[in-house]
């Protein structure tokens, strides 16, 4: 698949946004290829340089549930961000799929924030 037809990449001033849906980021398949592009968007930035994006966030509104593969996927992107000086922020996260990063004590490696925040 492309990667128009695995997610949605919009920039904002220096922010960039991601949304993809669940079927998408809880599909070992997709969410690999999911994770690749953001991967080479990362690297395409440092989050430091004059133009470039400092924020990735991505938009969690179509998603409903995640699966340890997305959270795995997850995890990866967030330590090629920091690695770069790139701050990730979850955004529009449902209190259905809060509850699984709180299970999982993952919420304190995260940043979460409502949309437009």
């Amino acid at each position: 698949m492309s990667q128009s037809e695995l997610m949605t990449v919009r920039v904002d001033g220096t922010e960039k946004v991601i949304s993809f849906s669940h079927s998408h980021i809880n599909d070992l398949t997709t969410a690999r290829q999911i994770a690749g592009h953001v991967g080479e968007m990362i690297e395409q930035s440092d989050g430091r340089d004059e133009g470039s994006w400092e924020t990735l966030s991505v938009d969690f509104q179509r998603v409903n549930r995640v699966s340890s593969v997305a959270l795995n996927q997850l995890i990866g992107i967030q330590r090629q961000a920091r690695s770069r000086g790139i701050r990730l922020v979850l955004t529009n996260v449902p209190q259905s799929v809060r509850d699984v990063f709180a299970l999982t004590r993952l919420e304190r490696m995260f940043e979460f924030a409502a949309a437009g925040s």
